[in-house]
């Protein structure tokens, strides 16, 4: 007689075969895996209804393939990361991944998702070409800037080397940084963020900056800086735990990253008054994603402001090769 442990493990092994023994469903995942992505995108990739998609991905959600993440009215679903995946359902997707070229439809759905990712990132890089004159004032609107500004200084080791600006904007955190380390790089997609930037810092040989999508860094920053920080960024990257890795990617051992962002919230106003594509964090999700990333955490906290929103500060370490 089989042990409830068994029966369970069994139960589990056939409502993932079930889940993948249909093709639309392997669609599914393969475009998952790409990015998060919400209903209506996942029925643009695959050209089906939304009534359709949704069934399929409450299959591979109660099978164990998929974490769903709900930002307001918007719900979001990706493939669960290898290190909280449960075990059978990792490696099935491990070996249809390993074929996924044999598929009929993998090359025309992976084109169409990075075109709905590509054309987030020219909505958002637009919104911040359209404000970058004017960004520091509209942060101040909403929150304080300067206070979790002197946070990031107080978790920041003394006398850095490198220090990257992950999103720098137009470098209202820049003069900050140099006051911890020898060298400043700022990143930011915005083209005209990066121009009023290094309008503001044209005659310090300390700071400079590159233009660059944060998920996929040049390969020039690897292991080169000694801190990291992403102040108020995230939130607006299609796929954070991409970026975590591209981090992880250019600092040195032991190097140390700052994570500044909303906590989990529902003000919705956000996505069109501020481009934000998440409406802030659980510390929970951001720790998980920075440890998969290779990242132990060294401090989590949060900060009142006097708006509607309170603020993550996170301090991981770098701790190895992934």
């Amino acid at each position: 007689m089989r042990t409830k442990e068994e029966a369970l493990s069994s139960k589990h092994v056939l409502a993932a075969l079930k889940a993948v023994s249909d093709e639309t469903r392997i669609r599914i995942l393969l475009v998952l895996s790409i990015a998060p992505l919400n209903v209506q995108e996942v029925t643009e990739v695959l050209s089906m209804g939304q009534s359709r998609i949704s069934r399929h991905l409450k299959i591979l959600l109660d099978a164990g393939f998929l974490d769903s993440q709900r930002e307001g009215s918007w719900v979001y679903y990706k493939v669960k990361d290898d290190g909280v995946a449960q075990h059978f359902p990792a490696e099935i997707f491990s070996v249809i991944g390993r074929y996924e070229k044999q598929l009929t439809h993998s090359v025309q759905d992976a084109e169409k998702a990075k075109e709905i990712l590509k054309q987030r990132g020219l909505k958002t890089a637009r919104y911040f070409d359209f404000v970058a004159k004017n960004w520091e004032t509209l942060q101040r609107d909403v929150l304080d800037p300067v206070l979790y500004r002197k946070k990031i200084l107080q978790l920041l080791p003394d006398s850095l080397g490198r220090t990257l600006d992950m999103g720098c904007g137009p470098g209202g955190l820049i003069p900050y940084l140099l006051t911890k380390s020898r060298e400043i790089v700022g990143i930011d997609s915005s083209e005209s963020m990066i121009r009023e930037a290094g309008d503001s810092f044209l005659n310090n040989p300390n700071v400079r900056f590159i233009a660059s999508d944060l998920e996929l860094l040049p390969s020039e920053l690897d292991s080169s800086a000694d801190a990291a920080v992403a102040s108020m960024v995230l939130h607006h990257i299609s796929n954070p735990p991409k970026a975590m890795k591209e981090i992880h990617r250019a600092l040195k051992e032991d190097g140390t990253f700052i994570i500044v962002d909303l906590k989990k919230h529902t003000q919705e106003f956000m996505r069109d008054s501020f481009a934000d594509l998440w409406l802030g964090f659980e510390p929970e999700l951001v720790s998980e994603w920075l440890e998969n990333s290779g990242f132990g955490i060294d401090s989590i906290e949060e900060i009142e402001t006097q708006k509607y929103f309170k603020v993550l500060i996170i301090k991981a370490k770098k701790k190895g090769g992934l």
